[in-house]
């Protein structure tokens, strides 16, 4: 059965995600196919500290620009229209460059939504 995720029919809440920092959050897909994934809007300047992830995290960016810095490949300015992917386990630190709207994709990390 396809499912269908409107714009007009969002719901948005503050998510704590790492360091304490605090965004807003809609949810598209979580617990099916052993994926999540949500949008999150990210002001200009806000920053989300060195932190890992125990699987894969894709990152679509649909508006303004986000700035990711790893270990292995520095500093790189994700424009919007432009996607990152980050390797499990892969230190990374992000900022929005300006006002930022993503789309983040990951493979399920939460023990209860993984099946066997």
């Amino acid at each position: 059965m396809s499912r269908y995720l409107l714009k007009e029919n969002l719901s948005w809440e503050k998510a704590p995600v790492r360091g304490g920092t605090v965004m807003d959050k809609s949810v598209v897909w979580e617990g099916d196919y052993d994926i999540r994934s949500a949008f999150f809007r990210l002001p200009a300047g806000m920053n989300i500290p060195q932190h890992t992830h125990p699987k894969w995290v894709q990152v679509m960016v649909l508006e303004g620009a986000m700035a990711v810095e790893t270990d292995k490949d520095g500093k790189v300015t994700v424009e919007a229209g432009g996607c990152y992917f980050v390797e499990a386990g892969d230190t990374h630190i992000e900022t929005a460059v300006s006002d930022s709207l993503v789309l983040v994709t990951q493979a399920e990390d939460r023990p209860e939504y993984i099946d066997g």
